[in-house]
């Protein structure tokens, strides 16, 4: 679920920059903070840089019926969000192209606080995380990379739900009354 939805945002981002600037080529990768500068010059990355489960909703076990006589139940499904971060990393000559494209990130995000994919059932909510300057420093810090224009955004309410079967059990029905009242 987690790369499923990197690769949703990784894709529609991609096809709203290429048409927004005439490219060609792919211009969004998912990829970690360390080293994308080498492995990706002059391109957007998605880094994932945390996770936290969402408890707001509470914790329920699900039971659900499989045939006339039996029940099963499962694990509670999870709902969880992801904070990742999106760069845009360009060399240091061409910093204000890089300002040009990651205005469009920018607008990206604003225009699509819902991410829906149209043949899997996946959506999300997408927005921003305000980080405060240290915050962001030791991102960056802790990557060993130097900084780069981005920002963080959260993907809210991914679901989670292994569909294991932890407990079979048989339904009991109340046997049916013939007796009439007078």
């Amino acid at each position: 679920m987690i790369f499923e939805a990197l690769q949703l945002l990784s894709g529609q981002l991609n096809d709203y920059l290429k048409i927004r600037f005439r490219l060609t080529e792919d211009i969004v990768f998912i990829s970690p903070i360390k080293d994308a500068a080498k492995a990706f010059p002059n391109r957007v990355a998605l880094t994932l840089v945390g996770m936290e489960r969402e408890t707001a909703g509470g914790v329920s076990f699900q039971r659900r019926t499989i045939s006339d006589s039996t029940s099963a139940q499962t694990a509670p499904m999870w709902q969880i969000n992801l904070n990742v971060l999106i760069s845009v990393i360009f060399q240091e000559k061409q910093y204000e192209e890089s300002l040009r494209l990651f205005s469009a990130v920018v607008a990206f995000i604003q225009k699509n606080n819902m991410v829906r994919s149209a043949n899997e059932g996946l959506a999300f909510s997408l927005e921003v995380v305000n980080l405060t300057l240290h915050e962001l420093s030791n991102l960056w810090s802790i990557s060993g990379e130097n900084y780069y224009p981005s920002v963080v955004c959260k993907i809210r309410l991914l679901e989670v739900d292994a569909g294991e079967i932890m407990d079979l059990s048989h339904i009991i029905s109340k046997p049916e009354s013939t007796t009439q009242l007078k």
